[in-house]
């Protein structure tokens, strides 16, 4: 008799005892039905937690001006602007590319992933900090530039560290967490304002806030992501070189993405008037703020598009158009409401003396547009690995920028900077839109939302034309209601977004 007949008596029959089969291994969530409306909902925290933020910042930042004064706030604003284009450069895309990897990546391969990056932007920022300090302090810059370079590029480190440790929040799509980790930021900024403020500190203080933030986001992101094990920056010079190498030119386009979109108020300073640039620049801050906003919502379904286009090219173009949809709907409507919203917004911001602002807001308020459209094809191309196509777009953008600038700022003033910052926004997205097309056609957008965005929106803008006499700020929130209203009764909006809430009360509110 074969064995085969005979059979193997196994260790349950032997011993008498029933032994359960292990539970079947948890499906990655990028992996489910679930993960298109879990990135819904996270969105929308995400964005709400944005907008508390900025009031929160709203409240406590005139306090702090007031505080210090005409001479420590310009300390203190120079000391940001040098840090903030520190850790533009330094941070070198690492964040987006870390999500990417890491909606990829599985098991210990995705964390030694993590630590090597951990590692990497110690290695990338801290002498960035150091060289920054030395310069100022050599080029003779006043000593609270110098120690305020040193104090606040620490917090930058503390920054950048618990974005990298707050990747596998994103890749595993808890968005609510990483909502109120954001918020956590913006909240332990302002309080330490305000306390500063009440006790009467000096302008080294309010340095110190960023550290406080940078230090609780950390403290608090580590609690989060502890099963992911040790976090320990890792040392591998191969992994850095690879990592460093692949990315190179999405890191460049990174850069350039930063200097396009700001280069006009550089250069208005030497071919237009200061009273132009002045009028430029308060609507220039409003918009450069509120456009961030088009990161937030876009980002959350990175993980996603990222996963779809190591497995799935099929998924990938029905999420990208889905994310296009939205984007298109979402960027509208906020630019109609700032563009009718635009005299209240200078008024609150920068104060009656600047009515002159308020068309310059009403054109750079289309960057909203743009803004979303953009975010969707960046993020599809980064999701594709293809970083020499995004560089090629940026240094297109930067192009159209500067000779924009050139062209317009000399006839038009202020206007004519604005313009050039919307032609430079368009050309971006075009040039993804192209890019992305070449590489797959399958993934090119298809319009049939737009005719329905236009026609909403021309109704909503319509409806405010009699009643140009009322307060602004309540036209723009008409405007908004009646594009929404729209945009719902012609089911422009795709309808996973309502899914996605309504099986979200369904399930118990799981979680975001």
């Amino acid at each position: 008799m074969s064995v085969d007949e005979i059979g193997v008596e196994d260790e349950s029959s032997r011993s008498g005892v029933e032994v359960e089969a292990p539970p079947p291994p948890t499906p990655d969530i990028l992996d489910t039905a679930e993960a298109g409306p879990r990135a819904v909902r996270g969105s929308a925290f995400r964005s709400g937690a944005y907008a508390v933020s900025l009031g929160l910042s709203l409240v406590s930042v005139p306090f702090m001006i007031r505080h210090l004064g005409a001479v420590d706030y310009g300390y203190f604003v120079t000391v940001s602007s040098i840090v903030f284009i520190i850790g533009g450069v330094s941070e070198a895309g690492l964040t987006y590319v870390g999500i990417r990897e890491v909606s990829t990546l599985e098991g210990e391969e995705r964390t030694r992933y993590l630590r090597n990056l951990v590692g990497l932007r110690f290695a990338l920022t801290i002498p960035a900090i150091a060289i920054a300090v030395g310069l100022t302090a050599i080029t003779g810059a006043d000593a609270p530039i110098v120690y305020g370079t040193a104090i606040v590029g620490l917090g930058l480190v503390l920054a950048l560290t618990q974005q990298t440790y707050m990747i596998p929040l994103n890749a595993e799509l808890r968005l609510g967490w990483v909502a109120t980790l954001e918020l956590l930021k913006q909240a332990t900024l302002s309080a330490a304002f305000i306390l500063f403020v009440l006790i009467g500190g000096a302008l080294i203080d309010f340095f110190w806030a960023s550290v406080l933030a940078g230090a609780a986001m950390v403290a608090a992101t580590l609690l989060l992501v502890r099963q992911h094990g040790s976090l320990r920056p890792r040392f591998e010079l191969g992994t850095w070189k690879r990592v460093l190498v692949e990315t190179l030119p999405f890191a460049v386009a990174t850069a350039v993405g930063l200097i396009y979109f700001r280069i006009v108020v550089v250069l208005m300073s030497y071919i237009a008037t200061g009273e132009e640039t002045g009028i430029f620049s308060a609507a220039f801050r409003i918009s450069e703020v509120v456009v961030a906003m088009a990161w937030v919502v876009v980002s959350s379904a990175f993980p996603i598009l990222a996963r779809a286009a190591r497995d799935d090219e099929e998924r990938l173009a029905y999420g990208l158009q889905r994310v296009f949809e939205v984007s298109l709907i979402i960027g509208t409507g906020m630019a109609i409401g700032l563009a009718i919203g635009a005299p209240f917004a200078i008024d609150v911001v920068a104060g009656h003396g600047f009515a002159a602002s308020v068309p310059v807001l009403r054109i750079q308020s289309l960057a909203l547009i743009t803004s979303f459209l953009l975010a969707t094809w960046a993020l599809a191309l980064l999701a594709l690995k293809r970083y020499r196509e995004v560089l090629l777009a940026n240094l297109l953008a930067a192009l159209v920028s500067i000779g924009g600038t050139f062209a317009l700022v000399p006839a038009l003033g202020a206007k004519g900077g604005a313009i050039a910052i919307i032609a430079s926004e368009a050309a971006l997205v075009a040039a993804c839109i192209f890019f992305m097309h070449r590489a797959n056609p399958a993934l090119t957008p298809k319009p049939g939302v737009i005719p329905k965005v236009v026609a909403a929106a021309a109704v909503a803008i319509g409806i405010t034309l009699p009643l140009s006499g009322a307060p602004s700020i309540a036209l723009s929130v008409l405007a908004m209601l009646v594009f929404a209203g729209i945009i719902l009764l012609t089911r422009a909006l795709p309808p996973e977004a309502f899914e996605a809430f309504s099986s979200w009360r369904s399930a118990g509110k799981a979680g975001p």
